[in-house]
């Protein structure tokens, strides 16, 4: 994840803390989590509303070593997040499944790229004992894996979206900005969830991107701030 952000709002995040997600898939309003990965390992991490949880390492097809322990921090208030990625030359690379692509069909191998990636990463979560089942997000940033193609670019965040879904996730959402959603996918419009990206530093900055700021054509639930004290990712709920 991307970071940036005020020492005015650790003490304003922090206290906005308190109860569990909903049930309907919506964080509470006003509410400030965190999110975190393996950069923050070891890292003593303090009470929030929630916790959204990196599964992989950074890229798709890898792992973060602490999501065991990240998770357990939150305890029935998490959600989990996956990198995403198109690597055309990976050794993830699989044009039988779930698809059997037909020769040349770089778009269905994308997708199987995908699928595969969501579904080692679903596994990863189980076998910490992260899986939370309610809302897991789909990382995608231009520092990723990615390629000129846009339909296969679609096509591998498709797969991984449908692998999670097949899973029993309940909601899968998009964390990124409206930028880089339109570089990695000219601005495709399938109306998951959005988690955006700000690169500012407290929750009255962050506050503004609630609106207008949909990438997706869905509904924005998070935005994304980092104070410098602490100098973690905080999440407001919209």
């Amino acid at each position: 994840m991307k970071r940036a952000l005020s020492g005015l709002v650790a003490a304003v995040s922090l206290s906005l803390i308190g109860s569990l997600a909903s049930a309907a898939g919506v964080y509470p309003t006003n509410q400030v989590g965190l999110d975190v990965s393996w950069p923050n390992c070891g890292v003593a991490l303090p009470k929030a509303a929630f916790g959204i949880v990196g599964v992989t390492g950074g890229t798709a097809y890898s792992q973060n070593k602490c999501l065991a322990a990240q998770a357990a921090a939150f305890g029935s208030n998490l959600s989990l997040y996956v990198n995403t990625g198109w690597n055309d030359q990976s050794p993830n690379i699989n044009p039988t499944a779930p698809k059997k692509c037909a020769p040349a069909d770089q778009v269905c191998v994308a997708y199987n790229y995908g699928f595969n990636s969501g579904w080692q990463a679903f596994d990863t979560a189980v076998a910490a004992k992260a899986f939370s089942g309610g809302k897991w997000w789909l990382d995608v940033e231009t520092m990723n894996s990615w390629n000129e193609d846009i339909n296969q670019n679609r096509a591998s965040i498709q797969g991984t979206f449908d692998a999670l879904k097949a899973r029993g996730v309940g909601t899968v959402g998009v964390y990124s900005t409206a930028y880089q959603w339109d570089v990695i996918t000219a601005g495709w419009q399938t109306g998951w969830p959005n988690w955006v990206a700000t690169g500012t530093e407290n929750t009255f900055q962050a506050k503004r991107f609630c609106a207008g700021n949909n990438f997706t054509g869905g509904p924005t639930w998070l935005v994304q701030y980092i104070p410098r004290r602490p100098n973690l990712d905080h999440d407001l709920a919209c």
